[in-house]
């Protein structure tokens, strides 16, 4: 045998020993202790170059059943593209849960234990059900048909007590009806958000005011209500027990509904929801036929399309921000009220 040959021999059980530790240390897997701070959205991204993967995390670890009630000392195993969580047994810190982080678009920051979201652009409108509105534009003072920002205009309010001069409201325009997906019930007339308006003068009954800001065009008929200002601040909020809803309208009539995207949902207030609750978006999992043919009854948890944020509460109806998007969701998927 060749000293040449020896070499290459060696050479090779060499490799085939690096080779087969580093089978090993795959089939192990790496395993990553949650720091306070970490968020599944960041450990997706880190581990496995996939921030909307974290709701799969959920999905297929089901001895978890809070992806949120994850904490600083608990362990993650990172294997074969994907993350594994692994149960804690106490020795974690439970002083602050692990979170996923809103995206970039939406600014964040700590405040105690709270989380605050600068959701910008409120002109998301609301299902009007029994609410009455306070006031009506009525014309403007030029006769002009379109109206935008600075046209002073004329407003019959339907009641002057406590209406000062600087006071502002938010105008609507009453659009379509809005129907339940599931069981065709009318559900109320959705609002768009066109903008706002600010008090200047009174002439008897008559107000003056001034359009101050415009998110659609204004005309004649648009209906007065409470302000809501452009940006908002919400406080993420532990969520009561309730009941599961759907999602049944979407701002502007979209489709198809991800991240940064306004949904209506058919539960409010008196179904134990508040402002900054978090949700969960689901939709049944759909078994192919050759795995109901091996597993008869099979139940199959439900696929998690994404997370949104209650952003705006009204008794039986709320609007909400997603937040975070696994894949697409449409009107008339679940949600479901994070209460843990």
């Amino acid at each position: 045998m060749t000293r040449t040959f020896k070499h290459w021999l060696l050479l090779s059980l060499l490799f085939l020993f690096l080779a087969g530790n580093s089978t090993a240390l795959g089939a192990e897997g790496q395993i990553y202790t949650i720091k306070k701070g970490d968020t599944l959205w960041d450990l997706s991204q880190r581990f496995i170059d996939d921030p909307y993967y974290w709701p799969n995390v959920w999905a297929k670890n089901p001895e978890i059943t809070n992806p949120h009630l994850i904490f600083p000392g608990q362990k993650i195993r990172i294997l074969d593209g994907r993350l594994e969580i692994l149960p804690a047994y106490g020795e974690a810190e439970k002083d602050q849960p692990v979170i996923p982080a809103p995206p970039e678009n939406v600014a964040a920051e700590a405040t105690g234990e709270a989380l605050i979201l600068k959701a910008n652009g409120s002109s998301h409108g609301f299902i009007l059900t029994h609410q009455k509105p306070l006031g009506v534009l009525a014309d403007s003072v030029d006769n002009r048909v379109l109206l935008t920002e600075n046209d002073v205009v004329y407003v019959k309010m339907s009641d002057l007590t406590g209406v000062d001069i600087g006071d502002q409201y938010s105008l609507y325009a009453r659009g379509d009806l809005v129907e339940h997906p599931r069981t065709g019930e009318p559900l109320g007339t959705m609002m768009s958000n066109l903008g706002s308006l600010e008090i200047m003068e009174f002439h008897g009954q008559t107000v003056v005011a001034k359009i101050d800001e415009v998110f659609r065009e204004v005309s004649r008929g648009a209906e007065l209500f409470p302000y809501r200002p452009q940006q908002q601040e919400i406080t993420l909020q532990q969520g009561q027990a309730g009941r599961d809803g759907f999602i049944v309208a979407a701002r502007d009539e979209k489709s198809t509904l991800s991240t940064q995207d306004i949904i209506f949902i058919d539960i409010g207030s008196r179904d134990g929801l508040a402002s900054g609750n978090l949700i969960y978006l689901t939709r049944p999992r759909q078994a192919s036929d050759e795995i109901l043919a091996q597993a008869e009854g099979i139940e199959l948890p439900d696929a998690v399309l994404g997370a949104a944020v209650t952003i705006d509460v009204k008794d039986s109806n709320a609007a909400a921000l997603i937040i975070k998007s696994a894949t697409e969701a449409h009107i008339g998927d679940q949600v479901s009220l994070v209460s843990e």
